[in-house]
Formats: structure tokens, C-alpha cells, sequence
């Protein structure tokens, strides 16, 4: 009589130890980890993904400069012919289309030795500003994991409740006709 709770007690027992296992592993251990976890992914980051190093020599690509090329230097086109005449339209009475032509060509060479040091010194400055490592691990030190895992991972922990479930059942089954067997 007894043998036919086997099955449902075992379930149960299954059920209840994977609820125990998930909070444990939810509520202590993550959170525990964490630490380590945040400073494991923000190395990860800033070696990998936001390389100071590596984002300067993309910018102060040659292929970059030349991107940014055209919008300087139509920039500069409209300061000279438009804004030098606003400013300053004593120097403008003087000064031709053949000057305005020179005086662009002229600081459109400075710009291209200027813009790739200039960038490089900035991500320099930033890398020594921001330290992405420590700012991405003090950010994820900072969440509430718990909470966290419980809200976007519930369908995957109840599913592995159910398993646990699932188990025990087959387990109890077995083990009625184990002791029928016997």
C-alpha cells in the first residue's frame, strides 16, 4: 500500500531539493562570487572590448583621419568665406579667393599632422582618466544579483525544479518496483 507513495514522496523530495539548491545558489553563492565574477569581466573588458589602446589606434588610423577629412575641411571652407567676413572685415577687404584657397590648403596640412596626435593624447588621457576595469566591477558589485537572477532567470529555475521533480519520481518508481520485485 505504502509502495505507491514512493514515487510521489520521491518527486516531492526532488522537487524541494532543487528549490533548496537554486536560492542556495542564488541567494549565496552568486552573490558571494561576485566580487570576482565583476573583476573577472571588467579585466575582460577593458583587455578586450574597450582597449584604450587599441580604440587610439583606430581613430589615429590613417583611414579614419581621412573620414573626418571633409567635414573639417568644410568647416574651415565656411569660416574663411563666411565667418572671416563677420569677424574680422577689415582683413577680409584684403584677402581674395586665391588667399582663402592658400591660407585652407595651408590648414589643412596642419591638420592632418595635428588631428591623429591629438587624437592619440586624448585616449592616452582617457585610459589614464578611466579606468574601465574598476568602473565596470564597482558597477556590478553594486546590483542586486539576487533579485537580479530571481526575475530574469524564473522560468529556468522552476523548469529545473520540475526536473528535480521529475527525477525523484522516476527514482520512486524504480524503487516501487524494486521493492514489488523483492
Amino acid at each position: 500500500m505504502y509502495l505507491y507513495f514512493f514515487p510521489l514522496v520521491a518527486a516531492l523530495l526532488g522537487y524541494l531539493a532543487n528549490l533548496a539548491f537554486t536560492g542556495y545558489l542564488f541567494g549565496k553563492i552568486i552573490p558571494a562570487k561576485m566580487p570576482l565574477l565583476a573583476s573577472a569581466a571588467g579585466r575582460y573588458a577593458s583587455d578586450q572590448l574597450l582597449n584604450m589602446d587599441v580604440i587610439a589606434a583606430k581613430l589615429t588610423d590613417p583611414k579614419s583621419v581621412a573620414e573626418m577629412r571633409p567635414f573639417i575641411e568644410q568647416h574651415i571652407d565656411t569660416f574663411l568665406k563666411v565667418k572671416l567676413k563677420e569677424k574680422m572685415p577689415a582683413i577680409a577687404m584684403f584677402v581674395g579667393e586665391k588667399t582663402l584657397d592658400t591660407m585652407k590648403a595651408s590648414l589643412m596640412e596642419e591638420i592632418d599632422i595635428l588631428l591623429p596626435n591629438l587624437l592619440q593624447r586624448y585616449a592616452g588621457n582617457l585610459s589614464q582618466n578611466i579606468n574601465i576595469e574598476q568602473a565596470l566591477a564597482t558597477k556590478m558589485n553594486n546590483l542586486p544579483v539576487a533579485q537580479l537572477l530571481s526575475k530574469h532567470l524564473k522560468k529556468e529555475k522552476l523548469l529545473f525544479q520540475l526536473f528535480g521533480a521529475a527525477v525523484g519520481l522516476v527514482i520512486g518508481v524504480v524503487l516501487g518496483l524494486l521493492s514489488l520485485v523483492a
